[in-house]
């Protein structure tokens, strides 16, 4: 096989950290809304429909890592099994503290997605339907630890309250206090808003 065959029948792999990288800056430096796909395709040396096979849009780019931190959520619930409410709402601030705990390499990609995203309301409009999944996930395991025959309104305005306090813990965290661990951030939001939770555990 020649050195041109094998270049057309292996396209060369474009590394998608670099490039969602790239494009924060980009983002950073000009704007959100002053930066277009053919912008941060021309920054990175890629082709436009590469681009588009690796990010659907720009609040893609900024929103990348949400679904792994949904993961992350799911197997923690998951892996709880059945427990009783006051367990449960351990459970759900580990679930959510595990689900902001970041490699130190990073967190300072993170805290600019983060930045990024409370300027800008097209970015967090985005990733609103992100956030709801999460607190689906959280609901439903606190109906179950409930033993509710029926969709718990308590449940429900709980979890709704935990997935809002992590955002907010963590967009704290990027705007405010870059040197503390984003996780502990969580941990000690959540353990404020629980706190108060735990008159309900007792009484259910």
């Amino acid at each position: 096989m020649s050195e041109t065959t094998a270049r057309r029948g292996r396209p060369a792999t474009v590394d998608r950290d670099r490039v969602a990288a790239t494009a924060l800056r980009l983002f950073t430096d000009e704007g959100f809304g002053n930066v277009t796909m053919d912008d941060v395709a021309r920054a990175c040396g890629v082709g436009r429909r590469t681009l588009f096979r690796l990010f659907p849009s720009k609040a893609a780019m900024v929103w990348g890592g949400s679904g792994e931190a949904r993961e992350t959520i799911m197997g923690a619930l998951a892996a709880a099994g059945d427990v009783g409410l006051p367990e449960a709402l351990d459970v759900v601030r580990g679930a959510f503290v595990a689900s902001s705990t970041f490699p130190p390499e990073a967190l300072e990609v993170t805290r600019q997605r983060l930045c990024l995203i409370a300027a800008d309301e097209e970015l967090l409009s985005w990733g609103t339907s992100s956030i709801g999944t999460s607190a689906v996930l959280v609901a439903e395991f606190l109906e179950r630890a409930e033993g509710a025959e029926q969709p718990s309104l308590r449940a429900r305005s709980l979890a709704a309250a935990c997935a809002a306090a992590n955002f907010a813990a963590l967009v704290w965290w990027a705007q405010h206090a870059p040197e503390r661990d984003p996780a502990r951030v969580v941990e000690e939001a959540l353990t404020h808003l629980l706190d108060g939770a735990r008159t309900w555990a007792a009484q259910a």
